[in-house]
């Protein structure tokens, strides 16, 4: 039953990731840019998580340990995840980068291997593959540029973020609440794109009515709830596993885009969006 639970995490949590596209089109179709985007989500979010849980009077004490773990998890593991995702869309397609990013269930697993010694059986390696091409399929490349500092981009935002997948399975992070954890992760994330806005000169607060709400939306749904949902999911069931399931946020987005957004539905959605089904059905027998 507890591992049902966390795959009803992870399911959540991918469709809470999965609004993001969305949301983030609404927020740049009112004004704000990337880094003022990323700032204001992660500042947000760190406001919304410090009234709950004072209000649930949690303790925000960590040891020196923990604290180190956390820092290194906020700044390189997830801000720098989506600073380096969305400067990789300046060089390459966004299927692209896409692309590159879904690779890390492939770098988790190995990861996993190497450093926690999980078995590598050969349903999970069906699976991986499974997910693997599905989001393949998926994402519709088009006229490719394969410009080198793009990919390695994308491709730095793929290993960064399986460096986070991989931390909140940490022993001691598993010891803080898990409101505590994101809470930190959100602050960190904050000052890390603030200082990159400021650096870049990209910070830009003349944002509409509606660009404004679809932050903090973006804050409530695909921050705190997608990253509590996420860091459950990792806990209960480990990390490699937790990252096949999280290849359904790409569907997620596909089918918003065209609920939404007015996009087609292709062929390639349906057969992509299959593979990834199937895949994380066999996973999910096997959990």
């Amino acid at each position: 039953m507890k591992k049902i639970h966390g795959i009803l995490f992870l399911i959540l949590a991918s469709v809470a990731f999965g609004v993001m596209p969305i949301l983030a089109k609404f927020a740049y179709s009112g004004g704000a840019n990337t880094y003022t985007t990323l700032f204001l989500r992660f500042i947000i979010a760190s406001l919304m998580l410090f009234i709950y849980i004072r209000s649930k009077k949690i303790s925000l004490k960590l040891n020196k340990k923990q604290l180190f773990i956390i820092l290194a998890l906020g700044s390189v593991g997830y801000s720098m995840t989506s600073i380096f995702l969305f400067m990789s869309y300046n060089y390459i397609s966004v299927g692209l980068a896409t692309m590159m990013l879904y690779t890390y269930p492939a770098i988790v697993t190995i990861m996993s291997f190497v450093i926690y010694k999980e078995k590598l059986y050969a349903k999970k390696i069906l699976c991986l593959a499974l997910s693997v091409l599905g989001v393949y399929i998926l994402i519709d490349l088009g006229n490719v540029s394969l410009n080198i500092k793009g990919i390695l981009l994308a491709l730095s935002s793929a290993i960064v973020y399986s460096i986070y997948v991989l931390g909140v399975s940490l022993n001691e992070i598993k010891k803080i609440n898990s409101y505590v954890i994101i809470f930190y992760v959100s602050v960190v994330s904050s000052i890390t794109t603030l200082i990159a806005a400021i650096c870049t000169n990209n910070l830009n607060f003349h944002i509409q009515y509606y660009g404004l709400v679809s932050i903090v939306l973006l804050a409530l749904i695909s921050t705190v709830v997608a990253l509590m949902t996420f860091l459950q999911g990792v806990k209960i069931i480990g990390p490699s596993n937790a990252a096949i399931f999280s290849t359904l946020e790409p569907i997620v987005s596909l089918i918003l885009g065209v609920i939404i957004l007015g996009e087609p539905l292709s062929k390639r959605i349906i057969i992509g969006s299959i593979f990834i089904v199937v895949s994380i059905l066999i996973l999910s027998r096997e959990a």
